[in-house]
């Protein structure tokens, strides 16, 4: 047997040490793999919004091109340090360094090697299910296709980044002595130390960023945003690397909790995995909360761009915004006669009324007569206004329905509130005031009046509508509600589908690093509960301790990337003038409902793996 069959046959047989490192590195291709796909469609080629999707999604695979290089890199970083061992029973058997060296190369190559095909492979499949569902999305036709340059361009790109890391990793490999090698796993890890100035330093750099992040003008947001970023940044570093640490040691000085049942099993080496996890928590923290905060904005701002158009509660409207009075009439009706007849050319009926309002600063003023013919085409209900009093139609903005209050003041003249609706009959952007026809008329003589027609189709199907309204897409006077959700849905949407798949690669990856991360210490876990089996551990105990163990490693993290990511959220909505909105919360519930999942997955799967060692 030859060396290059003896690096072949030891990686073959030990498949199961080198499971979740391969898994970790699967994951990463496959969700490039599947961006290439998107992006080189043959489909795009052919449509305007083409090249704002392939340059889109060609941007985000080298983000997730750059982001793998490092992830790689971490990960075999992580899986060499617990192979001293047996780096060292090879050095005994004679191994010399430089074969070593070259044992860890040819190893990561045929790793890396097999990670990209099999990225590819099931890359494959799941692409097909991303287009199907991107269909609907972007409203184009994506059918399947093989993807030959994704595949070429997927295997050459990573059999170049694992040929990087092959070449650099062997500089990081850990200098001991072949006694050091072969005793690594009888080494104590020596006294732990943590810094109290660098635990409250972490501490004071998060909160002072939060506090600028939520404290400062709207406008003054984007301005402070990178220094913000960069002090949590710095802050979350100490968190892991110092705070941590000292949180546990203060723990392991309260008697009452570490002598309580399995704590003192749980607590005694709990420093030392903080420690040791420190900059994987640090790594997965940041990416988790580019991807919570990734996937909750993007979302919410798509939320509240398409809220705006519920404030409308017609379909087509026109109004004259060069022309008032007669020449505004005028205009109106010759656009009618052009439109009507493209609206009986497409089968389809609406009923119409030309309306006026008056608009002051702070509402729009309509007669009670107008109202009720709107309300009646609209199918809404009417209203009733008597004498001087007034009925208001609140807005869907609650700053602006603050101004209103048991009276208006229009034309320095008081009129009381009988009655506040919510209604949808005008546009909802202010406050409706409803006054009588006697009180608009007076009203009419000291403001110039606004004049709109609209009309309501009748069963009309959304592709008719938009048909109609691409007849005068030219003309800025008019206006279709639905068109114009269609032409902001047709420009967003690639962005917001480009900004959920980044944010949800990255979240996946986070998790698929924490596997990782807890099966690369599985080893060292076995001998711990063996021996503690010796002295009675019962399975029940085993799985409390398993539990804590497993949800300390995947929510301590988890929970820091959350709060990271609420802060950034409401930050952002500040810019709006708005708090945290009831969406970002529900985002955030979903995908903490996905991390809880994924944390009953790997406990099952480990507690099984270790049970079957230990209690057997």
């Amino acid at each position: 047997m030859n060396f290059n069959q003896f690096v072949w046959r030891n990686t073959y047989r030990n498949k199961h040490l080198y499971l979740a490192y391969f898994l970790s590195t699967l994951v990463t291709v496959m969700a490039f793999f599947t961006f290439s796909v998107f992006a080189f469609h043959p489909a795009l080629e052919a449509k305007n919004l083409g090249t704002a999707v392939t340059t889109g999604m060609m941007a985000a695979s080298g983000i997730i091109y750059v982001f793998s290089f490092f992830f790689v890199m971490y990960s075999m970083d992580i899986f060499l340090q617990t192979r001293k061992k047996e780096f060292g029973t090879f050095m005994m058997q004679g191994m010399s360094p430089k074969q070593l060296k070259k044992m860890i190369f040819q190893e990561n190559l045929v790793i890396g090697f097999f990670a990209t095909v099999c990225g590819i492979i099931v890359g494959t499949g799941f692409s097909q299910v991303i287009l199907t569902a991107s269909e609907a999305m972007l409203n184009i036709t994506l059918e399947a296709y093989f993807p030959t340059e994704s595949i070429l361009l997927t295997f050459v790109s990573f059999m170049i980044l694992f040929l990087l890391i092959s070449m650099f990793i062997q500089f990081k490999l850990p200098k001991f002595t072949l006694q050091e090698l072969l005793k690594s796993d009888k080494f104590g890890k020596g006294e732990i130390k943590a810094s109290s100035r660098k635990s409250l330093m972490g501490v004071l750099l998060i909160i002072i960023g939060y506090v600028i992040a939520v404290s400062v003008p709207a406008a003054m947001v984007p301005v402070v945003m990178i220094p913000v970023i960069i002090l949590v940044i710095i802050g979350t570093k100490f968190l892991f690397d110092q705070f941590t640490i000292f949180f546990v040691q203060k723990c392991k000085g309260r008697k009452k909790l570490f002598w309580k049942k399995t704590n003192l099993l749980v607590f005694s080496d709990l420093g030392f995995r903080m420690k040791d996890n420190a900059r994987a928590f640090f790594l997965v923290a940041i990416i988790s909360t580019v991807g919570f905060t990734a996937i909750a904005s993007l979302y919410n701002f798509k939320e509240r761009s398409l809220g705006i158009f519920d404030a409308i509660p017609y379909e087509f409207s026109y109004m004259p915004y060069d022309y008032s009075g007669a020449k505004a009439q005028e205009a109106i009706d010759i656009f009618s006669t052009e439109f009507e007849q493209i609206l009986s050319e497409h089968n389809v009926q609406a009923e119409s009324m030309i309306f006026e309002w008056l608009k002051n600063d702070d509402f729009v003023i309509v007669s009670e007569s107008i109202y009720n013919q709107l309300a009646k085409i609209l199918n809404q209900d009417t209203v009733n206004v008597e004498g001087q009093s007034v009925v208001v139609a609140l807005a869907s903005d609650e700053k602006s329905n603050e101004k209103i209050g048991t009276s208006v003041n229009i034309n320095q003249t008081s009129l009381s509130v009988s009655e506040k609706i919510t209604s949808k009959v005008v546009e909802n952007y202010h406050p409706t005031v409803i006054v009588s026809d006697t009180v608009y008329q007076e009203l009419s003589t000291s403001f110039t009046p606004h004049i709109m027609k609209i009309w309501e189709p009748q069963n009309a199907s959304e592709e008719q509508i938009i048909a109609i309204a691409q007849e005068f897409a030219s003309d800025n006077n008019f206006s279709s509600k639905t068109a114009t959700i269609r032409i902001i849905l047709d420009i967003y949407t690639p962005i917001l589908f480009v900004g959920l798949f980044i944010g949800v690669v990255f979240f996946v990856s986070a998790g698929s690093f924490l596997y990782f991360r807890l099966f690369s210490d599985m080893n060292i876990d076995i001998q711990k509960f063996r021996m503690i089996s010796k002295i009675g551990l019962t399975r029940k105990e085993l799985k409390k301790m398993i539990s804590q163990q497993v949800g300390i490693l995947f929510f301590t993290p988890i929970i820091v990337a959350f709060i990271h990511g609420i802060v950034a959220l409401t930050a952002m909505n500040h810019m709006f003038s708005q708090g945290i909105q009831l969406i970002d919360l529900q985002v955030l519930g979903v995908l903490l409902l996905i991390q809880i999942i994924y944390y009953g997955v790997c406990r099952w799967f480990y507690y099984r793996k270790v049970e079957k060692e230990v209690l057997s």
